[in-house]
């Protein structure tokens, strides 16, 4: 005889899918009200709406703009202070840039901070030191916009669902997918 086997039922399984669920898909309606929404008070200078969807959601379509607004903001970083002025290099500037967006996006460095270093006549401390700042200012950046934007993304949830109840009490909006 067979065992009957017991069907797993998870979390997911009882409520649906959840808000960050819905916002690392693809893009929809919430989303983009949501993104709306944290725009009006958090415009901190990060692409974040770029960040967020390259890194989370896996859009490769902006991965390009977001190397070139890197390495702008490498650049600015370090002529103002960011790196000794005897360290400074263009190549500097660009490659840890590059490096500091790979390792939020890809979760790696593009190689050992020490070869890079060493391939661009820099300290090495001076390099990972460099890196590490960028990295902590893209990921500090796009940490508060998502949790902005999950909070926003409720708060969309909410209105969609009193506008449609106001206009027909037997229509409710369907929890997001």
């Amino acid at each position: 005889m067979g065992e009957a086997k017991a069907i797993e039922v998870g979390d997911y399984d009882l409520r649906g899918p959840d808000f960050e669920t819905a916002l690392i898909g693809a893009v929809s309606n919430l989303a983009i009200d949501a993104d709306r929404l944290v725009r009006t008070e958090f415009r901190n200078g990060f692409p974040n709406w770029e960040l967020y969807r390259a890194a989370l959601a896996g859009d490769a379509i902006h991965v390009p703009m977001l190397r070139q607004w890197a390495v702008a903001f490498s650049v600015a970083y370090c002529t103002t202070g960011g790196v000794k002025k005897h360290a400074y290099s263009d190549e500097l500037a660009c490659v840890a840039a590059w490096d500091a967006l790979s390792m939020l996006l890809y979760l790696r460095e593009l190689q050992p901070y020490t070869v890079t270093a060493q391939a661009l006549g820099v300290d090495a401390k001076t390099y990972k030191r460099l890196r590490r700042n960028l990295y902590a200012r893209l990921r500090a950046s796009l940490d508060e916009y998502w949790v902005q934007l999950c909070a926003a993304a409720r708060h969309v949830f909410l209105y969609e669902k009193n506008e449609h109840k106001s206009r027909s009490p037997n229509l409710m909006v369907k929890y997001p997918q």
